[in-house]
């Protein structure tokens, strides 16, 4: 790697890191609990650019499994204890995913830039340092999601890199090949877009486009129902919840969309999009909760299709979509006085998101965009002390934002 890159590195770390801390509250626990989030996530960037993004997700799961296991399977073991009262502490999941996401890094597009390195790896231990600083977790649970981390990130599973490959194979590739099929179906009903469609079936298919979407809106939800059990707080629960949005509150509603169109009219996208929710007063004084809000990010990460009407002779140009994936809120709950707090990012359920908006285009690069986007989301959120939260949540979101060609 060239001097620059090494220098464009160690930036690229250098802001990944100022965003987050800038971004989050003067705690270390806050500052910790994005890390943990933004380490694997820039791994996963890492890996898929390098082409490597199917035996990273294995990875992952492989590690989230690793996780659970032991966090259930030694029950009330005094390992298993957190200093803060409740169980399921051994290992640290926040130290595992911010090691691995880390490990990943240094070895992929990091590996010629030890000062990006030296900066991700301190983040990664900034993480573990602060789950001890919170009572999350003992200094010996906090070691052994470290190693587990990077145990999972270096070792050499070959086997099981290649059954989750074809897994990956056998699960995706029929989904996509119907997908193709009904873009072919799509591209028949005009002249053009049937030329558009006899080329790639011939082998001579449009070259692949690649566009960057930023954005923000106004985002609301409307009421859902949260059912649970707080065994340290307030017991059972089962009650109708109002939810604020508050987009404009900091940090904002905002989202990340990356659009790979493979022709004039089809694509594939990946979208991170950062939405909150609060409980209003109502529901606080009905339910007797002290806190019940995600208001660092329900943070949805979802992989979809997307269609589009192209027309030359118009500026503008309408889409539609759809995605799928998984929701990584940071949930912020209290169930009552003299209840413990849970204040953590945690991977809940599944996510499913659909867009319908129009691009107008600005220069042969970028174009502004304005859409409304829903997304359902499930959450089963484990509460400090050993309980847990269950609902389903909509988000509404009228989006604007900008997009850009490469």
């Amino acid at each position: 790697m060239s001097c620059l890159m090494r220098h464009l590195a160690l930036l690229g770390m250098l802001a990944i890191v100022s965003l987050v801390v800038v971004l989050s509250d003067r705690q270390a626990q806050l500052i910790g609990d994005r890390l943990q989030v933004v380490l694997p996530l820039a791994g996963l960037a890492c890996a898929i650019a390098q082409g490597d993004g199917v035996r990273y997700t294995g990875r992952y799961l492989l590690l989230e499994s690793a996780i659970k296991g032991p966090k259930f399977g030694l029950g009330d073991a005094p390992i298993n204890q957190r200093p803060s009262g409740g169980g399921h502490g051994f290992p640290s999941g926040h130290t595992a995913a911010a090691s691995f996401g880390a490990t990943a890094l240094v070895m992929g597009c990091l590996r010629d830039s030890p000062g990006a390195q030296a900066l991700a790896v301190l983040s990664a231990g900034f993480v573990g340092g602060s789950r001890i600083d919170a009572g999350k977790h003992t200094i010996w649970q906090t070691l052994a999601g470290a190693v587990l981390g990077y145990a999972v990130a270096v070792l050499k599973l070959g086997a099981f890199d290649r059954a989750f490959r074809g897994l990956w194979l056998r699960a995706v590739t029929p989904v996509l090949r119907g997908v193709r099929r009904r873009a072919r179906r799509w591209r028949r009903r005009g002249a053009i877009l049937a030329l558009s469609a006899l080329a790639a079936a011939t082998g001579s298919a449009t070259k692949a486009e690649m566009e960057l979407w930023v954005y923000t809106g106004h985002q609301s939800a409307p009421h859902s129902n949260v059912r649970g059990s707080d065994p340290a707080g307030a017991g059972d629960f089962d009650f109708t919840a109002g939810w604020e949005g508050r987009p404009f509150d900091m940090p904002p509603h905002w989202g990340l969309r990356g659009v790979w169109w493979r022709s004039e009219t089809f694509g594939y996208t990946l979208d991170f999009n950062h939405t909150k929710i609060y409980a209003d007063d109502e529901t606080l004084a009905a339910s007797g909760f002290e806190m019940l809000e995600f208001t660092d990010g329900l943070n949805n990460l979802t992989a979809g299709i997307i269609r589009r009407w192209p027309d030359p002779s118009r500026a503008w140009t309408p889409y539609a979509g759809a995605s799928a994936g998984v929701v990584i809120p940071h949930v912020e709950v209290r169930t009552g006085p003299g209840a413990p707090v849970t204040q953590e990012y945690q991977l809940v359920g599944p996510s499913v998101a659909v867009i319908f908006g129009a691009t107008w285009r600005l220069t042969d690069r970028t174009a502004l965009f304005g859409e409304y986007k829903g997304t359902w989301s499930r959450i089963d959120a484990d509460l400090t002390g050993g309980g847990a939260l269950e609902t389903e949540v909509i988000t509404n979101a009228l989006n604007i934002g900008l997009a850009y060609r490469f």
